[in-house]
């Protein structure tokens, strides 16, 4: 009988050590490994798709504006860009909370805020520190006061950004434009396509940067050709001018702007080609400066034609009504 008895003890006892040593062994433990990082990756890939593209802007253009500042030696003090920033803020918040806003109590109208006061900060300099603020002022109002478009897709006209620079070239004194103080660099212009490819993916505007940088590749080349350049030095000459960084700039984060382009795809790709030659003509044929931020201005304001033979819904940032009256 203790014979039985001992026997059955160590079977139990076998039977319980047992999934301990199973769930120990390398096996069970790189498989538990492998689905903790499975979820991991879930849930960070789901924190990422609900991410508002202008996190990635925001992201982008203070680093370009550091590595400028520090690398580049660009001509501008830390209280132009403060200012800028605060008053950015400031002039966002006053017009929502006094138009009302479903959105006034959101973050979405700051990010905004924030990207065009970033924008004007690189690509505008200036001798006082006032100019910087009242641009930011000027630019963000814009988007409350300039208005125009069909009902389904009523926004604002211009690009705050675009605004900001074309007031500081054509109006404002002791302000002045530099957009080849990035030069052409090829990691900065990795950066540049990497970063701006991002962003112009998450908010679906890719179609327009290629469609921009397409049509003023072939320009440039048919330039080239129309003077006489042979393969060398055109080739090198060629890279130079589309790798610029002011070139790059404008085509992810200036003319692929969702809220100031036509809505429907195809009308877009056409206005990216508007602007592109517009801007040729206007620099290598009228010998003018600027021709990119100035023809951008020009045609933003046949944005609401285009929607209207071609309406199509307002693009809509995260967390706002695609037919809302924010102009975030």
């Amino acid at each position: 009988m203790r014979v039985v008895m001992s026997s059955s003890a160590s079977q139990r006892e076998r039977a319980a050590v047992a999934p301990r040593e199973a769930a120990s062994s390398p096996v069970v433990q790189i498989a538990d490994a492998g689905l903790r990082a499975t979820s991991l990756a879930q849930m960070c890939l789901r924190v990422w798709q609900g991410m508002d593209a202008r996190w990635f802007q925001i992201v982008f253009l203070l680093s370009f504006l550091l590595v400028g500042t520090w690398a580049r030696d660009f001509a501008l003090r830390p209280a132009q860009v403060l200012l800028a920033v605060t008053v950015a803020a400031m002039t966002q918040a006053a017009w929502q909370w006094a138009l009302d806003l479903p959105t006034k109590t959101q973050w979405g109208g700051y990010l905004s805020a924030l990207v065009t006061s970033l924008g004007l900060s690189i690509l505008v300099r200036a001798e006082s520190d006032w100019v910087h603020p009242l641009l930011a002022l000027l630019a963000i109002s814009s988007k409350y006061l300039i208005r125009l478009g069909p009902p389904s897709c009523k926004s604002h006209v211009l690009n705050p950004a675009n605004f900001a620079a074309f007031l500081a070239w054509a109006w404002m004194p002791g302000a002045w434009l530099s957009p080849a103080q990035w030069g052409s660099e090829s990691l900065l212009a990795l950066w540049f396509i990497a970063l701006g490819g991002l962003v112009t993916q998450r908010i679906q505007r890719r179609d327009v940067s290629l469609a921009f940088l397409s049509a003023w590749g072939v320009l440039l080349v048919a330039r080239l050709l129309w003077l006489g350049y042979t393969w060398d030095p055109g080739a090198a000459m060629w890279l130079q001018q589309i790798n610029s960084g002011a070139v790059l700039l404008f085509a992810f984060f200036m003319v692929s702007d969702p809220m100031t382009t036509p809505q429907h795809p195809r009308a877009r790709m056409a206005y990216a080609v508007l602007v592109a030659l517009a801007a040729f003509f206007w620099q290598y044929v009228w010998y003018q400066p600027h021709g990119l931020i100035v023809m951008l201005f020009l045609c933003s304001w046949t944005v609401p034609l285009w929607n209207q033979a071609w309406p199509r819904p307002r693009f809509a940032w995260e967390g706002t009504a695609p037919f809302g009256n924010s102009p975030a």
